[in-house]
């Protein structure tokens, strides 16, 4: 009999974003050494929000950032040069962040399949919510159509960093945050006017709660990378 991989879910709240790096560089490290020891990798789901952030990729440029560090900083953002895949992205209150930290070992040694199944988790979440999503492998990331206007409007970003087959970062999903720090930026390097950036509140027109997508995305996330969720 196959034993699920076991992970354990930590929902953390509102925290700083450096913190939030240090939890996943502290538990890579620790899975690393434990997968060196033969020892069972303690696999964990981080869930959290961010004060106000922007972050820049292994891909970003300056050309990316429609604003200068100066005014994004007078805003109240911080920002941050990080080892994830993609360009600039935005955290901030009422998005919901989802950080996996798993060895692949015990899933799957393969880095599009890594990023499709977090794709599904959410298209799944939306789908149980009213909303039909889509992933896009072009342009990475889990996308809808407009309730206005029908065209492709991304609502979560997706980008991670694999190092040993050990992941860290992942996705953010727009539950009910405040979209306009999105003008001061290309989000994801995408500069299409067909092209924009949601919410899940926005588009059904009405305030979702972050606890209430979470209840959902903890569910199928345990669905589609087929393990067993601890909480602790």
């Amino acid at each position: 009999m196959v034993t699920k991989p076991r992970v354990f879910c930590r929902q953390l709240g509102l925290i700083p974003y450096l913190y939030a790096l240090r939890l996943q560089q502290e538990l890579r490290e620790e899975i690393s050494t434990q997968r060196t020891m033969k020892e069972e990798s303690t696999h964990t789901l981080f869930i959290c929000e961010h004060p106000s952030v922007i972050t820049f990729g292994s891909s970003a440029t300056e050309h990316d950032l429609l604003v200068d560090h100066k005014i994004l900083q007078a805003r109240g953002f911080e920002l941050f040069d990080i080892r994830r895949g993609g360009r600039i992205t935005m955290h901030n209150p009422g998005q919901l962040v989802v950080y996996p930290i798993l060895n692949l070992n015990d899933f799957k040694t393969d880095i599009r399949w890594f990023i499709a199944s977090l794709a599904k988790v959410v298209i799944l979440t939306l789908e149980q919510i009213g909303i039909e999503g889509f992933y896009d492998a072009y342009f990475p990331g889990v996308w809808i159509k407009d309730v206005g206007s029908g065209e492709a409007r991304k609502v979560c970003a997706i980008g991670v960093h694999l190092s040993r087959w050990i992941s860290n970062h992942g996705l953010a999903l727009n539950v009910n945050n405040d979209l306009k720090p999105y003008e001061y930026f290309i989000p994801c390097g995408i500069n299409q006017e067909e092209r924009g950036v949601t919410s899940i509140g926005k588009q059904l027109g009405r305030p979702v709660s972050v606890g209430e997508v979470t209840r959902l995305l903890i569910s199928n996330f345990e669905t589609v990378f087929d393990c067993t969720l601890l909480f602790a």
